[in-house]
């Protein structure tokens, strides 16, 4: 457990050092397109599991609801992802009203593609229940 910690928070901090390394030799101001890239973080954070512990998950049992269409044995569709998508499409629309800013260019790509995979996702669910 300790392990998996370590290694998620190196990871991060390295994450946030190429960030801060791009951001100092930015030539593109900070500004509203700048957005899509923290959305684009939020709407990972929602759905990214951390030693059996999600946001996403706990936001749901937070509100009364479940995080996964099969209580029961919590399988089935994770709502988690239907919760980063809210974060992804917005980030994707500020990404593309404002090109020129920082960030907006990879937080509306990288928003897509994860937002592509939910889809497709969500298909599959749709049609493993219809063909049961």
């Amino acid at each position: 457990m300790f392990l998996t910690i370590l290694t998620y928070s190196i990871q991060a901090i390295v994450i946030l050092l190429i960030i801060f390394t791009l951001v100092r030799k930015n030539r593109k101001k900070i500004g509203r397109g700048s957005l899509s890239l923290l959305l684009f973080l939020l709407g990972l954070a929602s759905s990214y599991e951390l030693s059996n512990y999600t946001f996403g998950d706990q936001l749901f049992s937070f509100l009364g609801l479940p995080a996964w269409s099969n209580r029961v044995d919590n399988t089935g569709f994770h709502y988690s992802l239907l919760l980063s998508s809210i974060f992804f499409i917005p980030g994707i629309i500020i990404g593309y009203k404002n090109p020129e800013d920082f960030g907006a260019l990879i937080g509306r790509r990288v928003s897509s593609i994860y937002l592509f995979l939910i889809i497709i996702s969500l298909l599959f669910f749709i049609i493993s229940c219809l063909s049961k």
